[in-house]
This record gives C-alpha cells, structure tokens and sequence, in this order.
C-alpha cells in the first residue's frame, strides 16, 4: 500500500540487506532457482540460507523460459555435460527464479555454498550446501550457479537485461 510497508514486507522477508528488484550486473554472481526446487516450495528456504550466509541480494526476477530460451542460456554445457538436454528440459519446465548476489569473490563463494552439482556427492562430503540439502539428481539440484568469474556478468545480464527486452 506504501513504499515504507513494501520496504518493512522486504526487511521481514530477506533481512537486514533488503532486496532490489533491479541489478546492476557488475561484481556479482548469478543464482537461478530451478523450476522442480520453486514446486517444491523450496525458494524461500534457499532464499533464506543465501542471506543467513551473507550473500546480498541485489536483483531478483522471475522468468519463464521456453526450451529455446533455456537452451541459448545453458549454451555453455552444450557438448560438456551428457544430460544438457535434460538440463535444458528441467529449465523450461516452469518459472525459475534468478538472483543477482553480491559477496567478496562473489562467483567462488557462492559455488562452495552451492556444492558439488550431484546432490547425492553434495549430500556425502558437503551436507550444508544448497545442493545437498534441496536437490535430488544432478538435473534436479535445486540451484544453478555462475561457473567462472568471466560469465557472471553474461548471466546476470541475460536475465535482467536480455530476457526484458
């Protein structure tokens, strides 16, 4: 009803830092919810653990994508991954939801709080990470997260800039 009770519904929501709608893309790091950990209920406890660790949140935004769209952003793992395709399938599957997060090193700390991509492997060696705890399979791992410290900037400019024009 007001910009002060949509700030306080913020505070309450993501803590002390708050959130903006709106990124700015430099000296970030990109985080997607998958569309399996949004029907799952699981957002706003990823949500939750990400600002528990110290991540800003400095953008957020809901996109569905279709498969062409999922396929353009995951380009990357094309012909390095064998399940791409079911990569790319699970990522058009419904809304995700993409943060842009800040943090020293941005990129690697927000990998190690991620963990392995296997939730299974997350599970064994790093039980504490958001992968272990909300994923299932290496498709359905809850989180997609900026692999290297050049991409991030592309990530995070794809679905804030990219995806809204």
């Amino acid at each position: 009803d007001s910009p002060e009770s949509a700030q306080r519904e913020l505070q309450i929501i993501f803590g002390q830092h708050g959130v903006q709608l709106i990124s700015s893309t430099i000296g970030c790091t990109c985080c997607v919810i998958r569309p399996h950990a949004l029907k799952e209920g699981n957002a706003g406890k990823i949500i939750r653990d990400i600002v528990k660790n110290q991540f800003e949140i400095t953008g957020a935004v809901m996109a569905n994508l279709d498969l062409a769209t999922a396929g353009e952003f995951l380009e990357v793992y094309r012909n390095v991954v064998p399940d791409y395709p079911e990569m790319k399938q699970q990522l058009a599957s419904g809304p995700c939801l993409a943060l842009e997060l800040r943090k020293d090193d941005a990129v690697t700390a927000f990998r190690e709080f991620c963990g392995p991509r296997d939730p299974k492997v997350a599970k064994q060696i790093r039980p504490n990470t958001l992968r272990a705890k909300y994923g299932s399979d290496v498709v359905m791992n809850a989180v997609h997260c900026t692999d290297l410290q050049e991409d991030a900037e592309l990530e995070t400019e794809y679905f804030f800039t990219l995806l809204d024009q």
